[in-house]
């Protein structure tokens, strides 16, 4: 069989929030510019059009929650698994994994790709690069020499090989989750006056076909506030229309709901660097970036949107076509779904903490709460779309459940909770809930104590850092309750943790671990910790 490609390297891609999108993206563009022809599909695109024949591929890939492939790149990995050994011998091909460190399977989707084609018999361009989440930084180089590289091996022509037939497609592409538009009847704020915080939980009324399980989140269709909106509009004035992508498009409906405006990436950051003047503040950004270290990138970045980087770096205002071209898409918000579908299934219940600040002269709102507050306010319809938790799901006996979610991490357990009740379930279940204060920042204190009286709720421990001298952490609630979380566990419990990853569930991880240790070396509680994963009796839904 001679070769059918057209095109000098194909990219495929993996992406579940955007990331891996965008980088093959900047890949694509960076080879075209090398002057090689280029084809740029996701993985289960090319499974669907049957494009299986390449003279030079690249794989772009994210993972997606705990070392799942990304839902448009999972039927492709099915369909990769029929195929017999030699079945790519000769390819030419390479990996481009990011991923996020503080996951358990860093990378894993692009690990397995990997593993597979080397199994069936290509040959590695370049060997593989696992990029964290500074993958702005840490890609850029390895990309130039891949495409360096890929001039070097010859085309594909896979004379021995049979490409497999795909009778359909679907036999291996599950049907993507579809939007449906949800409406906010009720929002009930949780915390007190006087709270550092302001947490909120929303019902929304669902389109009969919408339908979930505990431990699923949400992605929300958001749109920037129109204070941000107004700021670009002010900064850019007298503009109607304006160039992007190839396409003229308006001006101030883009501001609105086209362009991410609240979360600069390192992408945008080094777009916007390479059009400004000569200045300090130029020099200064430019080192930070440079330097690739990543915690103070992060730390000059808390807070900033991408406007407040363009007026840093003193861009000005007939740059705007310029500005425009270094925008991202802007990206859906994902919230845990706070409820169960038995009591009611066409309600679904967020719990979200309003992001609204004050930073450099400039009031500040998060893109996903603001919008969700608005919402409420003026009617406007929200558009949802499911994304399916893997391995956060309930046992599916009567095991007891030990969950530990701090500030709003709780949403899942109020999920769990909820429909363990409604089920009358005889799991025995123990949560650890922490916050700031218990005046003011008791998520949810009358559920809880209800499900506490009824006896859904067998344990509850509440952990407040700041009400006393020294700080006291829901890690250190566990560290107390050792010999009864290590009795709980040997009884079949399933541990489940929610919340922020960078602290919380690092900080709980490693208590888990000297817990499960039980006094000897720290590597019997890893062992013990990674042997309930590996048995589905721990799970992680950190953000």
């Amino acid at each position: 069989m001679t070769n059918s490609s057209e095109f000098e390297l194909t990219v495929l891609y993996g992406s579940q929030t955007g990331n891996a999108e965008y980088l093959a993206n900047n890949v694509s563009e960076a080879a075209k510019s090398a002057g090689l022809t280029v084809e740029l599909l996701t993985l289960n695109d090319a499974l669907e059009q049957g494009n299986l024949n390449w003279q030079r591929l690249l794989i772009v890939t994210s993972t997606h929650d705990n070392g799942h492939m990304p839902d448009n790149a999972s039927g492709f990995w099915n369909w990769l698994q029929t195929c017999e050994a030699g079945q790519f011998s000769g390819l030419p091909y390479s990996v481009l994994a990011i991923g996020d460190s503080m996951y358990d399977d860093f990378c894993k989707a692009g690990k397995d790709f990997d593993t597979k084609f080397q199994e069936l018999g290509a040959t590695v361009i370049q060997e593989r690069i696992d990029c964290d989440v500074d993958y702005d930084m840490t890609s850029e180089k390895w990309v130039k020499t891949f495409i360096e590289a890929a001039r070097s091996f010859d085309a594909w022509d896979p004379v021995d090989a049979e490409i497999p037939q795909v009778v359909s497609s679907a036999d291996f592409i599950d049907a993507p989750e579809s939007w449906f538009e949800g409406q906010i009847v009720r929002a009930r704020e949780l915390t007190a006056h006087g709270s550092n915080k302001k947490v909120v939980h929303f019902d929304l009324e669902m389109d009969d076909d919408f339908s979930y399980l505990p431990g699923d989140s949400v992605e929300i269709v958001v749109e920037n506030s129109k204070e941000l909106v107004a700021e670009w509009m002010e900064f850019f004035p007298d503009i109607s229309e304006i160039s992007y992508k190839g396409e003229m498009v308006n001006f101030a409906p883009s501001l609105v709901a086209l362009w991410e405006l609240r979360i600069p990436q390192l992408s945008t950051v080094n777009e916007l660097l390479a059009i400004a003047p000569d200045t300090e503040s130029k020099t200064e950004i430019s080192r930070l970036v440079v330097t690739g270290d990543r915690q103070e990138v992060d730390e000059w970045l808390w807070g900033k949107d991408v406007l407040a980087i363009v007026k840093l770096l003193h861009i000005n205002p007939s740059q705007v076509e310029d500005v425009v071209d270094s925008f991202r898409p802007i990206q859906p918000r994902s919230y845990s779904i706070a409820s169960s579908p038995i009591p009611d299934p066409n309600k679904l219940s967020l719990t979200v903490s309003i992001i609204d600040y004050e930073l450099e002269g400039r009031h500040h709102f998060g893109a996903g709460t603001h919008f969700l507050e608005q919402a409420v306010n003026s009617g406007q319809s929200v558009k949802v779309r499911r994304v399916v938790a893997h391995e956060f799901r309930l046992p599916e006996d009567d095991s007891p459940i030990i969950m530990i979610g701090p500030g709003v991490g709780v949403a899942p357990f109020i999920g769990f909770l909820q429909h363990l009740q409604a089920q009358h379930a005889n799991n025995k279940t123990w949560l650890f809930f922490g916050d700031q204060h218990e005046a003011t920042d008791s998520l949810y204190r009358e559920e809880l104590d209800h499900w506490v009286a009824s006896g859904s709720l067998t344990k509850l421990n509440r952990a407040f850092s700041r009400d006393q001298a020294t700080k006291h952490y829901v890690q250190d609630d566990l560290v107390s309750h050792a010999s009864e979380i290590i009795q709980w566990v040997k009884d079949g419990a399933h541990i489940y943790i929610c919340g922020d990853k960078n602290r919380m569930a690092r900080d709980v991880e490693s208590a888990l671990i000297n817990i499960l240790a039980e006094g000897k070396d720290l590597n019997r509680g890893k062992d013990q910790l990674e042997g309930l994963k590996n048995s589905s009796r721990y799970a992680k839904d950190v953000y």
